[in-house]
Protein backbone atom coordinates (compact mmCIF):
# COMPACT_ATOMS: atom_id res chain seq x y z
CA UNK A 1 0.00 0.00 0.00
CA UNK A 2 1.20 3.77 -0.71
CA UNK A 3 2.02 6.42 1.91
CA UNK A 4 -0.53 8.36 -0.09
CA UNK A 5 -3.56 5.84 0.97
CA UNK A 6 -2.50 6.08 4.43
CA UNK A 7 -4.50 8.30 7.01
CA UNK A 8 -2.00 11.02 8.89
CA UNK A 9 -2.53 8.89 12.33
CA UNK A 10 -1.04 5.69 10.49
CA UNK A 11 1.90 7.78 9.16
CA UNK A 12 2.79 9.22 12.47
CA UNK A 13 2.69 5.82 14.47
CA UNK A 14 5.03 4.85 11.28
CA UNK A 15 7.30 7.59 12.45
CA UNK A 16 7.20 7.26 15.95
CA UNK A 17 7.98 2.95 15.25
CA UNK A 18 11.07 4.37 13.02
CA UNK A 19 12.25 6.57 15.50
CA UNK A 20 11.46 9.53 13.43
CA UNK A 21 10.21 13.22 13.94
CA UNK A 22 6.59 12.61 14.09
CA UNK A 23 5.34 16.74 13.92
CA UNK A 24 4.05 17.98 10.34
CA UNK A 25 1.40 17.60 7.94
CA UNK A 26 0.37 14.67 5.78
CA UNK A 27 3.20 15.76 2.89
CA UNK A 28 6.26 15.85 5.14
CA UNK A 29 5.23 13.24 6.89
CA UNK A 30 5.67 10.95 3.57
CA UNK A 31 8.85 13.17 2.35
CA UNK A 32 10.42 11.90 5.90
CA UNK A 33 9.41 8.24 5.21
CA UNK A 34 10.49 8.28 1.86
CA UNK A 35 13.81 9.09 2.85
CA UNK A 36 14.02 6.81 5.82
CA UNK A 37 13.27 4.08 3.10
CA UNK A 38 16.32 5.67 0.69
CA UNK A 39 18.57 5.38 3.92
CA UNK A 40 17.50 1.96 4.96
CA UNK A 41 17.85 0.28 2.11
CA UNK A 42 21.42 1.57 1.03
CA UNK A 43 19.96 4.13 -1.97
CA UNK A 44 18.21 1.61 -3.68
CA UNK A 45 14.76 2.75 -4.72
CA UNK A 46 11.53 1.84 -2.80
CA UNK A 47 8.76 0.14 -4.34
CA UNK A 48 6.59 2.62 -2.48
CA UNK A 49 4.59 5.24 -4.72
CA UNK A 50 3.71 8.93 -3.89
CA UNK A 51 0.92 9.89 -5.28
CA UNK A 52 -0.06 13.04 -3.51
CA UNK A 53 -0.59 16.45 -5.95
CA UNK A 54 2.92 18.44 -5.61
CA UNK A 55 1.77 21.94 -6.82
CA UNK A 56 1.62 23.38 -3.84
CA UNK A 57 4.85 21.59 -2.22
CA UNK A 58 8.44 22.80 -1.99
CA UNK A 59 11.61 20.77 -0.52
CA UNK A 60 13.74 18.60 -1.05
CA UNK A 61 13.42 14.97 -2.40
CA UNK A 62 15.97 12.21 -1.91
CA UNK A 63 16.60 11.10 -6.14
CA UNK A 64 18.76 7.69 -6.18
CA UNK A 65 20.92 6.90 -5.95
CA UNK A 66 22.02 10.15 -4.64
CA UNK A 67 20.23 12.96 -2.48
CA UNK A 68 19.36 15.68 -5.24
CA UNK A 69 18.02 18.91 -3.37
CA UNK A 70 15.43 20.83 -5.23
CA UNK A 71 12.17 22.49 -5.49
CA UNK A 72 8.92 20.52 -6.28
CA UNK A 73 6.46 22.09 -8.85
CA UNK A 74 3.26 20.99 -10.60
CA UNK A 75 6.03 20.05 -13.24
CA UNK A 76 8.22 17.85 -11.28
CA UNK A 77 11.43 18.04 -9.08
CA UNK A 78 12.89 21.41 -10.45
CA UNK A 79 16.50 20.87 -9.25
CA UNK A 80 18.73 23.52 -7.74
CA UNK A 81 22.04 23.28 -9.89
CA UNK A 82 23.70 26.71 -8.69
CA UNK A 83 23.75 25.49 -4.85
CA UNK A 84 27.44 24.92 -5.33
CA UNK A 85 28.07 28.43 -6.31
CA UNK A 86 26.26 29.17 -3.33
CA UNK A 87 28.33 27.31 -1.45
CA UNK A 88 31.63 27.96 -2.49
CA UNK A 89 31.13 31.56 -2.33
CA UNK A 90 30.57 31.38 1.23
CA UNK A 91 33.56 28.56 1.87
CA UNK A 92 35.55 31.32 0.08
CA UNK A 93 33.86 33.89 3.05
CA UNK A 94 34.07 31.67 5.56
CA UNK A 95 38.24 31.06 4.89
CA UNK A 96 38.81 35.10 4.76
CA UNK A 97 36.82 35.03 8.16
CA UNK A 98 39.45 32.70 9.75
CA UNK A 99 42.21 34.38 8.33
CA UNK A 100 40.84 37.64 10.04
CA UNK A 101 40.43 36.41 12.84
CA UNK A 102 43.95 34.77 13.46
CA UNK A 103 45.20 38.35 11.95
CA UNK A 104 43.16 39.64 14.82
CA UNK A 105 44.83 37.32 17.55
CA UNK A 106 48.34 37.99 16.02
CA UNK A 107 47.83 41.77 16.98
CA UNK A 108 46.30 40.84 20.35
CA UNK A 109 49.19 38.67 21.37
CA UNK A 110 52.25 41.41 19.84
CA UNK A 111 50.78 44.63 19.85
CA UNK A 112 52.61 45.67 23.36
CA UNK A 113 49.65 48.36 23.87
CA UNK A 114 49.79 49.97 20.60
CA UNK A 115 47.54 50.84 17.98
CA UNK A 116 46.81 46.99 16.18
CA UNK A 117 47.13 45.90 20.00
CA UNK A 118 43.52 48.38 20.81
CA UNK A 119 41.95 47.82 17.29
CA UNK A 120 42.12 43.83 17.84
CA UNK A 121 38.85 43.28 19.71
CA UNK A 122 37.19 45.19 17.08
CA UNK A 123 38.91 43.07 14.02
CA UNK A 124 37.71 39.98 16.17
CA UNK A 125 34.55 40.85 15.41
CA UNK A 126 34.58 41.62 11.33
CA UNK A 127 36.05 38.34 11.27
CA UNK A 128 33.53 36.45 13.33
CA UNK A 129 31.44 38.90 11.06
CA UNK A 130 32.46 37.35 7.64
CA UNK A 131 32.59 33.50 9.78
CA UNK A 132 28.85 33.83 10.48
CA UNK A 133 27.67 35.50 7.19
CA UNK A 134 30.07 32.85 5.54
CA UNK A 135 27.91 30.13 7.16
CA UNK A 136 24.86 31.40 6.06
CA UNK A 137 25.50 31.46 2.87
CA UNK A 138 26.79 27.49 2.75
CA UNK A 139 22.90 26.97 3.91
CA UNK A 140 21.87 29.07 1.27
CA UNK A 141 20.08 32.20 3.02
CA UNK A 142 19.82 35.36 0.93
CA UNK A 143 20.46 37.24 4.29
CA UNK A 144 24.14 35.66 4.17
CA UNK A 145 24.48 37.95 1.21
CA UNK A 146 23.62 40.86 2.77
CA UNK A 147 25.38 40.35 6.30
CA UNK A 148 28.50 39.58 4.19
CA UNK A 149 27.93 42.91 1.90
CA UNK A 150 27.44 45.34 5.06
CA UNK A 151 30.26 43.49 7.17
CA UNK A 152 32.69 44.17 3.79
CA UNK A 153 31.37 47.60 4.02
CA UNK A 154 32.36 48.09 7.74
CA UNK A 155 35.32 46.24 6.97
CA UNK A 156 36.67 48.82 4.19
CA UNK A 157 35.60 51.74 6.25
CA UNK A 158 37.96 50.83 8.87
CA UNK A 159 40.58 50.18 7.07
CA UNK A 160 40.49 53.32 5.22
CA UNK A 161 39.90 54.97 8.63
CA UNK A 162 42.88 53.76 10.02
CA UNK A 163 45.07 53.49 7.25
CA UNK A 164 48.98 54.35 7.51
CA UNK A 165 52.32 53.59 7.66
CA UNK A 166 52.08 50.37 9.12
CA UNK A 167 49.74 47.30 9.00
CA UNK A 168 46.87 47.25 11.89
CA UNK A 169 44.38 44.05 12.24
CA UNK A 170 41.74 46.42 10.51
CA UNK A 171 43.47 47.56 7.59
CA UNK A 172 44.66 44.55 5.65
CA UNK A 173 47.06 45.43 2.86
CA UNK A 174 50.23 45.62 1.75
CA UNK A 175 50.10 49.03 -0.33
CA UNK A 176 52.66 51.95 1.39
CA UNK A 177 51.81 55.64 1.91
CA UNK A 178 49.28 57.06 -0.12
CA UNK A 179 48.34 53.74 -1.93
CA UNK A 180 46.91 52.56 1.39
CA UNK A 181 43.19 53.91 1.03
CA UNK A 182 42.52 53.23 -2.95
CA UNK A 183 44.07 49.55 -2.09
CA UNK A 184 41.68 49.17 0.72
CA UNK A 185 38.97 50.31 -1.00
CA UNK A 186 39.23 48.19 -4.17
CA UNK A 187 39.71 44.91 -1.71
CA UNK A 188 35.95 46.38 -0.48
CA UNK A 189 34.33 46.48 -3.87
CA UNK A 190 35.92 43.12 -4.69
CA UNK A 191 34.12 41.47 -1.88
CA UNK A 192 31.19 43.12 -2.26
CA UNK A 193 30.94 41.82 -5.67
CA UNK A 194 32.62 38.28 -5.30
CA UNK A 195 29.53 37.75 -1.91
CA UNK A 196 26.98 39.68 -4.91
CA UNK A 197 27.30 36.30 -6.79
CA UNK A 198 24.81 34.16 -5.81
CA UNK A 199 22.50 37.13 -6.21
CA UNK A 200 22.92 36.56 -10.05
CA UNK A 201 23.00 33.13 -10.22
CA UNK A 202 20.32 31.52 -8.07
CA UNK A 203 17.86 34.34 -6.60
CA UNK A 204 14.56 32.46 -6.53
CA UNK A 205 16.76 29.58 -5.03
CA UNK A 206 17.74 31.57 -2.08
CA UNK A 207 16.06 30.76 1.54
CA UNK A 208 14.56 33.44 2.73
CA UNK A 209 14.82 34.55 7.01
CA UNK A 210 16.93 32.85 9.39
CA UNK A 211 18.07 29.42 10.17
CA UNK A 212 15.64 28.36 12.86
CA UNK A 213 17.42 28.43 15.91
CA UNK A 214 18.44 31.96 14.99
CA UNK A 215 14.67 32.85 14.48
CA UNK A 216 14.34 31.02 18.24
CA UNK A 217 16.01 33.29 19.63
CA UNK A 218 14.42 36.68 17.96
CA UNK A 219 11.54 35.31 18.70
CA UNK A 220 11.27 34.40 22.80
CA UNK A 221 13.76 37.96 23.12
CA UNK A 222 10.42 39.70 21.37
CA UNK A 223 8.28 37.83 23.66
CA UNK A 224 10.15 39.36 26.57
Amino acid sequence: MSYDQMTLLELKTLCKDRGLKVSGNKDEVIIRLMENDELAGGGQQQPTTFATPVANMQGTMPVSPQVVYGRMTSQGIVINKNTGTISAVGTVIILYGIFRMFWALGFAAFGDGSLGWLLAPIAFVVASSFIFSGILMTQEYRSGIYVTIVTFIISGSLSVIFSGETLNPVSVSLADGGMMIPFSMMCTLLGIGVAAIPLLFADGDLKEGWPPAIERIFGSSQVE
